[in-house]
């Protein structure tokens, strides 16, 4: 979808990415944000052309991006599908977790939820990058119309993502395995290294870098993430505890070849 002017709820790494990427495609870029600093960073930095109020947004522009946290994502999806007809011909969000944002979204007629499956440890307008998604799978849930599923893939090829459709509950099952439980463990991991005394810090190969790299992620956002999909995060995850345990017994019994496939 080609749009004209493009307005971003949240100037995040995300949002801020999604701006810059709009502005090399030519479109004019209108920001809104509850912290004045983070706009005007975004601004200077060439992620937005200009500033409005979140009220405001969904009436200036034709393709409104939601890509805030998931809590603040939740609050503004159901004020716009609670708020009179807006002018925006389509308005997608990004977080991580669908199911939830399906619920709040309903009545809201030109929303397709979508969830870009690329990013950054970093958080802040610091860490974006108008390349951020190219390649990378970019999920949508389908709507009853074509048109609008339409306009949806358009958009994400737009900012370089691979369109794949999946249903919510789908996706959040998958998203649970294939994004949310390698963070968690890369977290625990990191605690493991932080509180060792063996030298590890020093001696990190390239796997052990990248899940250190992976938890230095914001916790702040992945609180919401977590809780609202810890019913497909939990069990992945006791069998994930489980194959380590089993690993470990493997191990004390000399039986290495248990281990390695």
């Amino acid at each position: 979808m080609s749009a004209s002017v493009v307005g971003i709820f949240g100037v995040g790494a995300i949002g801020g990415s999604i701006g810059l990427r709009a502005r090399r495609n030519g479109a004019r870029v209108v920001g809104a944000d509850c912290d004045g600093a983070a706009l005007q960073q975004a601004r200077s930095l060439g992620a937005i052309d200009s500033v409005a109020e979140p009220h405001e947004l969904a009436n200036l522009c034709d393709v409104l991006v939601v890509a805030s946290h998931l809590g603040p994502t939740l609050r503004e999806i159901e004020r716009l599908a609670a708020a009179p007809a807006v002018a925006a011909s389509l308005i997608v969000d990004v977080a991580s977790v669908k199911t939830p944002v399906v619920r709040a979204a309903e009545g809201l007629r030109t929303f397709v939820a979508t969830h870009p499956m690329g990013g950054t440890e970093r958080s802040g307008i610091r860490a974006a990058r108008a390349d951020l998604f190219d390649g990378c799978a970019w999920a949508y849930v389908p709507t009853g119309s074509e048109e609008l599923n339409g306009r949806a893939r358009a958009f994400i090829e737009s900012m370089g993502g691979v369109p794949v459709a999946i249903g919510a509950q789908e996706h959040d099952r998958a998203a649970a395995l294939s994004s949310h439980l390698p963070q968690v463990v890369a977290w625990r991991y990191a605690q493991l290294v932080r509180t060792s005394d063996s030298g590890a810090q020093r001696l990190c190969g390239p796997v052990a870098r990248e899940l250190l790299r992976i938890a230095g992620m914001s916790s702040e956002m992945w609180r919401d993430v977590l809780r609202a999909n810890a019913r497909n995060i939990e069990p992945p995850l006791r069998e994930l505890a489980a194959e380590l345990q089993a690993a470990a017994d493997a191990l004390a019994a000399n039986r290495e070849e248990l281990i390695v496939e």
